[in-house]
């Protein structure tokens, strides 16, 4: 039945991929595979099957470190040190997450600001523009892969265009889209060339259109085309990713830095 396959193949595959995700974000975030662990554990082993009280808690500890790494973004390698952490936020009144995103600057040990690793104010105008570079070379791929044209170029005459079955669109980021119809062809139309073509590309376009393997070249480089410009797209997302983590690493350090430097002048006022 159509409600079977839909709840066997859509549905179950959706999920897999949904919990698939979750687990790596998960893992990815907590800096270690314990969640996953702990939940495969669970269908063999019970939790009120462990009796011996060290082992039960060592269990529980982890747990509760997880749970804190996961919430707060901090990568505590024991409890006590995340309980150590934990008071320190409550006293100076420091949000967790704003340690967890300062990441390496800040010692969990020592519970300081190390100076040396806090970036000048000038040094964040790098991530943001290439953050801006490659948002917008993704959005741009991602166009390209969405679309039912060839980005081709002439040889003859080197004009970029997009080019479907039935009409040649000039490529212009930016400007008044200029096309050639298929229509066009005709010797009436002989002369009435758009802005910014060639004089030479009607005729090339329209020998390209008489092609009768026009259709079959078509249906192989277009997915090829839309596979190529994906997977560029892709990659350039994920660096984009990278530089808005490094921006946010970097915003967050120097607004930890400006705290701790307050606390400091408070401490030494009360002194």
């Amino acid at each position: 039945m159509d409600w079977i396959s839909f709840l066997t193949r859509d549905v179950a595959v959706g999920s897999i991929l949904g919990v698939s995700a979750a687990a790596l974000i998960i893992c990815w975030r907590v800096g270690s595979l314990h969640p996953v662990n702990v939940r495969l554990l669970r269908f063999f082993i019970a939790k009120d099957e462990v009796e011996d009280p060290i082992i039960k808690k060592s269990l529980a500890d982890q747990t509760a470190l997880v749970s804190f790494r996961m919430t707060h973004g901090v990568k505590a390698r024991t409890l006590r040190d995340a309980q150590k952490l934990s008071e320190f936020s409550d006293r100076t009144n420091i949000p967790l997450d704003l340690i967890g995103r300062a990441g390496w600057a800040f010692n969990l040990k020592t519970l300081a600001l190390n100076p040396k690793r806090v970036p000048h104010g000038a040094w964040l105008a790098f991530p943001g523009i290439f953050l801006l570079v490659l948002i917008l070379a993704t959005a741009a791929f991602s166009a390209v892969a969405a679309s039912s044209s060839l980005l081709v170029s002439l040889k003859a005459t080197d004009t970029l265009l997009w080019l479907s079955q039935e009409e040649a669109r000039l490529f212009r980021p930016f400007g008044e889209k200029s096309t050639i119809d298929k229509t066009s062809c005709g010797a009436g139309n002989a002369d009435a060339l758009p802005d910014g073509f060639h004089q030479n590309d009607r005729k090339i376009l329209c020998g390209i259109w008489s092609d009768p393997a026009l259709a079959d070249h078509f249906s192989k480089k277009v997915p090829e085309q839309r596979a190529t410009f994906l997977v560029a797209a892709v990659i350039f997302a994920w660096y984009a990713f990278m530089s808005f983590s490094l921006l946010r690493e970097w915003l967050a350090q120097r607004e930890l830095s400006v705290l701790m430097d307050e606390i400091k002048i408070e401490s030494a006022n009360v002194a």
